[in-house]
């Protein structure tokens, strides 16, 4: 490892704690429960981005502002013992969990990709990732006011790693991606409506890109990596909603957000390991 790639990782590590951190201000004050359901049948919306932005951190339950001594990730919540200091109210579980598998999911992708541009669409995606998945599991809502946002930024910052790396046919992929991964949910979604929220056609339009993106230069390998990381997600879901069913019965929810989170970040950190057995075909990641 070089001394720029250490540099990278003890001052990266140190940032995506306090992202992690601030992952969890979004996760707590975004979604907002309604008296009734929408007219979607959803029973959370979401609120407007300053009054999530706006403010110290604070108590979700007392509203007694947090302070700096017990806004350390993780070691504040072990410290307090999970319980507000001022009103004693529990602290979401949610907390600890975001502040530690962010950072450990920079390692993952300085480990997977390195120290190239393509390293900035990667690291913008983590964040988005966790906090999409934590308040699906939540509310089984996937925020429209993160994931449309998400996606444009996504593209820019790949547009930059595609113009510094001079591999423009990354870009190519990122739109096979989407039009293998997100292709299939709308069909299904159109179809029985019932079977899924359209919140994850919107997120598979995200993920898709990004899985495409990091799939190579070769147009079959963006087609490849994309329906590895459908099937995954399917096999995932599946396996989660079995569980589900033998734990809470027939009336569980499981939202399907986290398991294509989990399965887009499963199929760009392992992209060049997962098209290596199709090279003799062209999908060679490259």
């Amino acid at each position: 490892m070089s001394t720029v790639e250490i540099i990278l990782v003890v001052f990266g590590t140190s940032a995506f704690f306090a992202i992690g951190s601030f992952t969890c201000v979004i996760i707590d004050r975004l979604p907002v429960a309604l008296d009734e359901p929408n007219r979607f049948g959803e029973l959370w919306d979401t609120r407007p981005w300053p009054e999530v932005l706006g403010g110290n951190s604070r108590c979700s339950s007392c509203g007694e502002p947090v302070r700096p001594q017990d806004n350390i990730p993780v070691v504040s919540w072990l410290i307090l013992r999970g319980n507000c200091r001022g009103c004693g109210d529990r602290i979401p579980g949610f907390h600890p969990v975001v502040e530690l598998i962010t950072p450990l999911l920079f390692l993952g992708a300085v480990w997977s990709i390195g120290s190239d541009w393509r390293l900035l669409p990667a690291l913008w995606l983590i964040p988005v990732g966790v906090s999409v998945s934590a308040i699906d599991l939540r509310t089984m809502i996937v925020p429209t006011r993160i994931v449309w946002p998400a996606f444009f930024v996504s593209v820019a910052l790949s547009v930059v790693a595609a113009v510094a790396e001079g591999e423009w046919l990354w870009l190519r992929n990122g739109v096979i991606g989407i039009l293998v991964l997100a292709g299939p949910l709308f069909v299904l979604w159109f179809l029985l409506p019932k079977s899924m929220g359209f919140g994850d056609v919107r997120l598979a339009t995200l993920l898709g890109f990004s899985i495409g993106f990091f799939s190579g230069v070769r147009p079959m390998g963006g087609v490849a990596l994309a329906v590895c990381a459908l099937g995954l997600a399917s096999i995932l879901g599946l396996t989660v909603g079995i569980v589900a069913l033998g734990a809470r019965g027939r009336k569980a929810q499981v939202p399907f957000g986290p398991s294509m989170v989990a399965s887009a970040f499963i199929c760009i950190a392992l992209a060049s390991q997962i098209l290596e057995p199709f090279g003799q075909w062209g999908l060679t990641h490259g």
